[in-house]
């Protein structure tokens, strides 16, 4: 099987926006860990270059796409991994695999809300992984980041480093580090601008 390929830039552009932070309780119970039981792509299938974290989402798949296009995608298995949706906001999550690596995905209302990197395999277009030091996201991004302190970690000195918003189509969209000294970057989100600003899963 091969993983198509799909020509997507790390989206730039300079206008900032002032988006105000929303509250709500940190919901992390329901994205646990468990073994994959879908069948593995073939060790043949090699992760395209292609296939990084961008502003709009990874590679082919993109916020806003619907969950059905997505188990159309070529190469990606899912597992839902979140509670049943609510009628208030029809929002769970996947958990995705893409040539033996695996990332997160937030779905409201059967559409793709937000891409998530828990673990280190995937990138973002500009090389950062998850296990990077806060330096090195600095040291590429430079004044491009804003940076804030996370919701509810605070306290533990952890961080979220916002690049965006980048208007695209109409919208903006940015990318989010989840990062603290000590354990460096430890999940990375795409999405729209307001919405990566939020350290909630499921409220």
């Amino acid at each position: 099987m091969l993983v198509a390929r799909a020509r997507v830039a790390f989206l730039c552009a300079s206008t900032r926006l002032a988006t105000p932070l929303r509250p709500g309780a940190l919901i992390f119970g329901f994205l646990l860990w468990s073994s994959w039981t879908t069948g593995a792509l073939t060790a043949s299938d090699q992760l395209s270059p292609d296939w990084s974290l961008h502003a709009r989402g990874l590679g082919r798949l993109t916020v806003g796409m619907s969950l059905d296009a997505v188990r159309r995608t070529a190469g990606v298995q899912l597992e839902e991994i979140g509670p049943p949706p609510v009628p208030a906001n029809f929002c769970t999550y996947y958990r995705a695999r893409l040539a033996s690596n695996e990332f997160h995905i937030r779905v409201m209302m059967d559409q793709v809300n937000r891409l998530e990197l828990w673990s280190a395999g995937i990138r973002t277009g500009s090389g950062i992984a998850v296990g990077d030091s806060i330096e090195r996201v600095k040291a590429v991004h430079g004044n491009d980041l804003s940076i804030e302190p996370h919701h509810y970690l605070w306290e533990q000195g952890v961080v979220l480093m916002v690049l965006g918003p980048y208007q695209i189509e109409g919208q903006a969209y940015g990318v989010a580090f989840v990062a603290s000294p000590a354990k460096g970057v430890t999940q990375i989100w795409a999405g729209r601008y307001d919405e990566i600003r939020q350290s909630e899963g499921c409220q």
